[in-house]
């Protein structure tokens, strides 16, 4: 089973390096050049959210609330779910900016590919490792099969933290498929495809909701990863940093108005992922406590749980664990906010 992993990241490995090869023009004219401009002068910049989860509300609120418009941008989001394949189309020019994984800007960067942390949205790990009804413990996940959505995405360094905490080989005693988006997972669960998934709120309220078991919750256990980020390319800061700057700044004061304002957020997260208000009361309530806990105030990236997410995706990725916090980020677009006030006018702190 090992050489079959590995053969997925020398395959991996390989589509990322084709896809910078084949779209290097792409990523110029795309990438380079500045965005073009709306009717009402706003800057045009195509998102994109690695996953349908409960984290990504922080674009969608904005988009809702028109935070994106007060800082000049005219933003079109769409959703790649898993961070590997997110990473694709940011590289390839098909967006310029995105929200995932530190995992998957890891791989891509080992990997040849032009991609940047400029801020954090989670620093913290917000997954929990849920099983069949029958899995009472972990040795009983022994020859079974987990999902996660693709390789090289923060669910499956998630998963294989996870299993090694709770004692059991990645590969060895226990088989990781990709699946696809918490959905795709949550099927593959119910259907009795794989014994257990990763999942976070509020697919995780409902899950339990379901008579799933939490084996393991990697969000109680405050250890530094990141596991949400706005990325983009040191191509397009270079020649976009002003757009880069007003839409760190339309996410940071989302965050901010996330956090103040439940029933807004909450109507967010219903009409997005489908969930009714009353019915679904549970699951909306958790998300947004978990929310309030885990999306950090200050965006700048943790130079502890870059590390520790570098060395994690090393154990499978030796390319990935040469790297250095500052070879996958950019720190200088928070820092520059910080020097300008921004965020002490934005929590009233003049």
């Amino acid at each position: 089973m090992r050489g079959v992993i590995s053969l997925g990241y020398w395959r991996a490995g390989l589509a990322l390096r084709r896809s910078i090869v084949l779209c290097a023009m792409a990523v110029c004219l795309s990438s380079c050049g500045t965005p073009p401009a709306n009717e009402a002068g706003r800057v045009k910049v195509s998102v994109c959210s690695s996953s349908s989860g409960g984290t990504q509300v922080v674009p969608l609120y904005a988009l809702e609330k028109g935070i994106f418009g007060r800082y000049g941008l005219d933003v079109a989001l769409t959703t790649i779910n898993s961070g590997s394949r997110a990473v694709v189309a940011l590289i390839s020019g098909s967006v310029q900016l995105c929200q995932l994984s530190g995992s998957a800007v890891g791989h891509a960067v080992a990997a040849g590919a032009d991609a940047v942390i400029v801020g954090a949205l989670v620093d913290r790990y917000v997954y929990s490792l849920v099983v069949s009804p029958g899995i009472r413990s972990p040795s009983d996940l022994k020859g079974k099969a987990v999902a996660i959505s693709a390789v090289g995405s923060a669910s499956e360094t998630a998963m294989r933290l996870a299993l090694r905490t709770i004692g059991l080989r990645p590969d060895g005693d226990v088989a990781i498929l990709s699946i696809g988006s918490q959905a795709d997972r949550m099927a593959a669960l119910e259907a009795g495809y794989v014994a257990g998934t990763l999942i976070s709120v509020p697919e995780l309220t409902l899950a339990r909701e379901k008579g799933f078991r939490v084996l393991l919750d990697l969000s109680t256990m405050d250890l530094p990863s990141l596991h949400t980020g706005t990325v983009t390319s040191r191509a397009f800061l270079r020649g976009n940093r002003a757009t880069v700057l007003n839409f760190m700044k339309a996410m940071t004061e989302a965050v901010f108005s996330i956090k103040r304002d439940r029933d807004g957020t909450l109507a967010v997260l219903g009409k997005y992922m489908q969930l009714d208000g009353q019915e679904d009361a549970a699951a909306l309530d958790e998300t947004y406590v978990f929310l309030k806990r885990k999306l950090v105030d200050v965006p700048t990236p943790s130079r502890a749980g870059l590390e520790a997410m570098l060395a994690e995706i090393a154990r499978e990725n030796p390319e990935a664990g040469r790297l250095t916090p500052h070879e996958i980020a950019d720190f200088g677009v928070v820092h520059q906010l910080e020097n300008d006030g921004f965020f002490r006018e934005l929590l009233g702190q003049k």
